[in-house]
């Protein structure tokens, strides 16, 4: 008896879910059933194995030779969005995760909307279809965010089929580190349909018109890397036979936030190399405190020049860093020099213009000694500030 009325209880609860308006709505009912009765026409006698591409041509005669053959085949790539995660200098790669929809034309999946109660679209998942190949060209790496067993696709009554893509793609991308860290780069994000030729298909790129400004480039960049520029065109690749091909090119332009080499390396280097020459020419201190000072100084530079080396792609190119890091390294040798020789000349000189105590002897004793030390000191400090306010101005024209 207990059991009999739990079962009645069930059966009107479902009646009242069926009928209830805050529940169920009855055109919901009538829509499920129409995209039923859609799915199962649209299907009946679709084979996912064959390709919509339409390729009843010869290959050896130019495009559109046949005024009743079909236009290409078209397939549309559509950047939403793009994020800039890393940059490999030293192996010349970018790493951007792509927010992507691909959109084709399958003539075997359109219908008539008024033959099932005007419904325009449906979702499916994307192993029941045919879809194309899309293939990164030119890319070290590619990681797919979507679950393999669960991508959706949408569909609507035209025969159109949108796929939606998050990828993260590393891309080898050839750097310029002239400039470094004042440099730009330009890099491109390659994709093509491999198989299908320039005849058979016609590749499409568009940007998402809200990405497309600086404001969301701001966003688009990471902490040392701002994102200036972002285009998209199509490339043709030409193997000279039949699998010459179209590439879906995004290119982006991103230059280098050069604050953190400037506070790291670029003024302490001008500190350490003005405070060395101070230290080298100190009056009172002995030759070999000097060397200490100016040899210490070297040792810093070299270091220095091994940490940038370990940022930057080993080219023929010499970085401007590294041109001003050398300078003051050069800087520093020719002070070493100059208190050698200074030292040197004293010890021959000084007992001979005493022997001959002549006004200008007189006075020649007294530049060799603190004077000619001061003004090499002088010149050395003008030289590094030199070199210093040459990388500000470099800085200033890069903003």
């Amino acid at each position: 008896m207990f059991l009999t009325f739990i079962l009645l209880k069930l059966i009107l609860s479902t009646d009242a879910f069926y009928y209830d308006p805050q529940l169920y709505v009855p055109k919901y009912r009538d829509y499920l059933e129409a995209q039923g009765n859609l799915t199962a026409d649209l299907f009946k006698n679709y084979e996912k194995d064959v390709s919509p591409v339409y390729a009843w041509f010869d290959t050896s005669k130019p495009l559109g030779y046949d005024p009743d053959a079909p236009q290409r085949y078209n397939y549309t790539l559509f950047l939403y969005n793009l994020k800039l995660i890393q940059v490999n200098e030293p192996e010349e790669q970018v790493s951007v995760v792509l927010e992507l929809m691909e959109y084709w034309y399958d003539p075997r999946l359109s219908w008539n909307a008024s033959d099932y109660k005007n419904v325009t679209a449906i979702f499916t998942r994307q192993e029941k279809i045919w879809s194309p190949t899309l293939t990164p060209f030119g890319v070290n790496e590619i990681i797919d965010f979507r679950d393999q067993d669960f991508r959706l696709v949408c569909i609507d009554n035209l025969g159109m089929i949108y796929d939606y893509l998050s990828v993260r793609v590393s891309a080898n991308c050839r750097m310029d580190v002239t400039k470094f860290p004042f440099d730009s780069q330009t890099c491109q994000i390659r994709f093509s349909l491999p198989i299908f030729s320039y005849l058979e298909v016609k590749i499409y790129t568009e940007l998402y018109e809200g990405i497309n400004n600086y404001s969301m480039f701001e966003v688009m960049g990471n902490s040392e890397w701002e994102l200036i520029n972002l285009t998209n065109r199509v490339d043709f690749l030409t193997y000279n036979d039949r699998f010459d091909v179209e590439l879906a090119v995004y290119e982006i332009k991103i230059a280098r936030n050069p604050l953190y080499y400037f506070y790291m390396i670029v003024f302490p280097s001008f500190v350490i190399n003005s405070v060395s020459i101070v230290g080298v020419f100190i009056k009172g201190a002995d030759k070999m405190s000097r060397l200490n000072v100016g040899l210490t100084n070297i040792m810093t530079m070299t270091f220095i020049l091994g940490v940038m080396s370990d940022k930057i792609p080993r080219t023929g190119n010499v970085p401007l860093l590294g041109i001003y890091i050398i300078v003051n390294l050069l800087i520093m040798l020719v002070a070493i020099i100059i208190v050698t020789i200074i030292t040197e000349i004293r010890k021959c000189v000084t007992p001979k213009l005493r022997k001959n105590t002549s006004s200008f002897n007189l006075k020649l004793e007294i530049f060799i000694g603190s004077p000619l030390e001061y003004t090499c000191a002088v010149i050395l400090e003008l030289a590094t500030i030199s070199n210093f306010f040459m990388m500000i101005g470099f800085w200033i024209d890069n903003s």
